[in-house]
């Protein structure tokens, strides 16, 4: 079961590394819509991963520090070599014969705050990486009813802050509170989903559809237009959290339920998701500099092509020299 498991996860990994490339590419607001459901696919597919992960932490008796450095090491490290590779590259191809970026910028992006906006899904995964041990022994708490009132009233606080714009006027609350609790919690459901049936994940994705379907209705009636649950996603607010689990659970509740066969090409992508995105990031900037705008599916099979290809290049070279780095494999 645990292969199989393991396989369902590759898949979605890549289903959701697939749909973040594509929000950065698409100009189709439809498109645009129905992928946007990718960042919480993978943050639970991270909590899903981190219960073995935690559990093997505790069995070798080692410290937190331990693990935080482990996990983080593979998150900061790959992510500020990318950085620098990237200020590098753009500053032999200037926009419009001018070097864009400052201090100030470079500084924020290794912060992972203001800088390339990019990179700020990284800062999720680290937060999610921080609170692990508190959400892994949250989880362990027998009353699901306590356990359910405690997560209704965090959140219940949270989008009333949101609501009284707290976020705009604290930077402590704009950059990590306001992703800490909302993701926190989507981190929390991917842990449980590994003790969940597929019958269970699509009952969680029912109900999360019904209450993106009312939040959407409330705001169609507001507003004369149906609207993106992309307007809700910094900080992301339910009518974004609906939909993407009300997708994401669907999907679960299909792929534990398909006996799927490993394939090369999919554990490939799913080890390197990490170096994929980073270096589609590079391919994003640089291509249409290079060749100008180009229709956007044809963008996205060359940004996409290019990225694994430079990743598989990247671990090739990586072998040859033997370099013993793993923070800086796929």
């Amino acid at each position: 079961m645990e292969n199989n498991r393991t396989v369902f996860i590759d898949y979605l990994k890549v289903i959701g590394l697939l749909c973040i490339i594509l929000a950065h590419i698409s100009t189709d607001e439809s498109i645009l819509q129905i992928r946007n459901f990718d960042v919480p696919l993978m943050v639970i597919i991270s909590g899903f991963l981190a219960v073995n992960s935690f559990k093997r932490n505790l069995k070798q008796n080692r410290s937190f520090l331990r693990y935080y450095w482990k996990r983080i090491s593979r998150l900061l490290f790959p992510t500020w070599t990318f950085l620098i590779i990237f200020f590098i590259v753009m500053a032999f191809l200037p926009i419009n014969g001018i070097y864009h970026y400052d201090a100030d910028f470079i500084l924020n992006s290794f912060l992972l705050l203001d800088g390339l906006p990019y990179v700020w899904i990284i800062r999720i995964f680290l937060i999610c990486t921080f609170i692990t041990p508190v959400i892994y022994y949250f989880d362990k708490i027998e009353n699901d009813y306590i356990q359910f009132l405690i997560l209704l009233l965090i959140y219940i606080l949270y989008e009333l802050s949101i609501f009284l714009k707290i976020n705009e006027t604290n930077i402590i609350f704009e950059f990590i509170l306001a992703y800490v609790i909302p993701y926190g919690i989507i981190y929390l459901l991917g842990m449980i989903s590994t003790k969940t049936s597929p019958k269970m994940d699509r009952n969680v994705s029912i109900i999360c559809l019904i209450a993106f379907i009312i939040q959407a209705a409330i705001i169609y009636l507001n507003t004369g237009i149906f609207q993106p649950t992309q307007i809700m996603k910094y900080p992301p607010t339910v009518y974004y959290i609906s939909y993407a689990l009300f997708v994401s659970f669907m999907l679960l509740s299909i792929f534990k339920r398909i006996d799927l066969k490993p394939n090369r090409v999919i554990e490939f992508c799913s080890k390197s998701s990490l170096w994929i995105y980073l270096w589609h990031i590079l391919f994003l900037t640089v291509i249409p500099l290079i060749f100008g705008e180009l229709n956007w599916i044809l963008s996205y099979i060359i940004i996409v092509v290019c990225a694994v290809g430079a990743t598989y290049i990247q671990n090739k070279i990586l072998d040859l020299t033997n370099a013993d780095i793993k923070v800086l494999r796929g």
